[in-house]
């Protein structure tokens, strides 16, 4: 078995839930929203990259927040919302996955949408922040996932070919991106239930993190 070189991890519902947002949404009269705004700001993020143009993860989310409900949703809420991403808490399977990656001696990043240093913070505050060696933003290049752009500028960081490093995530989307560089990757079911077959498949796919990096570490 040859032990990977360096691993990349996605952030939001891969790492962390979104679910935390939830009361948030119920106070906005907008129960059972939450996921509906998630995938509205991934679309514009996405298309703004197909465009050739950049809005940030906070700008976005702004936006798409308020085409719930243009008339009642103002700054105020969308103050509220972001200020919530703060208070996110790791799925219970993530210590243990990254503990099993620290033994293993394989270097490991995240890659997120968002800003890096707020997520630093949510490792920080779940205790878990020695167990990462850095965390990475398509801030940096501009580009949101899966262009190519972040997924390569992840690899350089980590100073290693993209066919050394792994992208694991709970999109099928992100999957693929890095797919498209050249990348190994995993896939955790928890989010989607069904990898969308739109895409190239993983080289490995479970349950949850965990499950996901004993076989990456194994593989």
């Amino acid at each position: 078995m040859v032990k990977p070189q360096a691993v990349v991890l996605d952030v939001n519902e891969t790492l962390f839930s979104l679910e935390t947002l939830d009361p948030l949404f119920h106070q906005l009269g907008l129960t059972g929203h939450r996921d509906l705004w998630f995938a509205r700001t991934l679309r514009s993020g996405f298309a703004l990259t197909c465009s050739g143009k950049y809005r940030s993860f906070p700008e976005v989310a702004r936006e798409s927040l308020r085409s719930l409900d243009p008339k009642r949703i103002g700054v105020a809420e969308q103050d509220a919302l972001l200020s919530s991403f703060a208070d996110l808490q790791p799925h219970p399977d993530v210590e243990p996955a990254l503990r099993a990656l620290r033994e293993a001696g394989v270097p490991v990043v995240t890659l997120s949408v968002g800003n890096a240093d707020n997520v630093e913070r949510l490792f920080e505050r779940a205790g878990i922040a020695g167990l990462v060696e850095r965390h990475l933003s398509c801030e940096t290049v501009q580009r949101w996932k899966p262009a190519p752009e972040p997924y390569l500028m992840a690899c350089q960081v980590l100073n290693v070919e993209p066919a050394d490093a792994w992208m694991v995530a709970a999109h099928s989307w992100d999957i693929g991106g890095a797919s498209a560089v050249g990348m190994r990757t995993g896939w955790l079911s928890r989010l989607e239930g069904v990898f969308d077959e739109s895409f190239e498949q993983p080289d490995v796919m479970g349950a949850d993190l965990f499950e996901v990096i004993e076989q990456v570490v194994g593989h």
